[in-house]
């Protein structure tokens, strides 16, 4: 489980994971929020609507969210030299 304490990780590491873990949320949301906008962006009273600008910056939001979702899922939580796995 990524909050387990085992003996070789130091306190600075449990830290991060736990904030790591709370940005990796919070961008989760947003890119669902994001999703939902697209939707409410495109689809109005009238049926589905294409090149409007309120679309297109919706369509942006939406891809931002998901490549900083996309990275964060990749990034190592202690600074980016995995300090976490190091053996001392």
């Amino acid at each position: 489980m990524m909050f387990s304490r085992n003996g070789k990780s130091s306190g600075a590491c449990t830290v991060c994971r736990i904030v790591g873990t709370i940005i990796g949320i919070i961008v989760l949301l947003s890119s669902i929020v994001a999703a939902i906008g697209v939707y409410k962006a495109h689809f109005l009273l009238g049926g589905a609507t294409f090149g409007t600008t309120n679309g297109s910056l919706a369509l942006i939001a939406l891809a931002v969210n998901l490549m900083f979702l996309k990275k964060m899922s990749r990034m190592c939580p202690c600074g980016g030299m995995c300090a976490c796995d190091v053996k001392k």
